[in-house]
């Protein structure tokens, strides 16, 4: 059951988030630490700043961290 979780806490975003990545990122925002409380705000500022710092899409690599 958590990995159709996880698997729906990505997708709503990735359908919804119209721009790519970075017009995705306050929708996992809300998916992850409002809906369903995985992080903490402070633990996904933290994965999105070491998101930003490593080359690549950030979406991808904050779903494969959260995940």
């Amino acid at each position: 059951m958590i990995y159709f979780k996880i698997f729906w806490a990505f997708f709503i975003p990735g359908i919804l988030g119209y721009g790519g990545g970075p017009a995705s990122i306050p929708l996992i925002e809300n998916e992850v630490v409002d809906r369903y409380e995985w992080m903490t705000v402070k633990e996904f500022s933290e994965v999105l700043a070491m998101g930003n710092a490593l080359p690549g899409p950030i979406a991808t690599k904050m779903a494969g961290y959260i995940g």
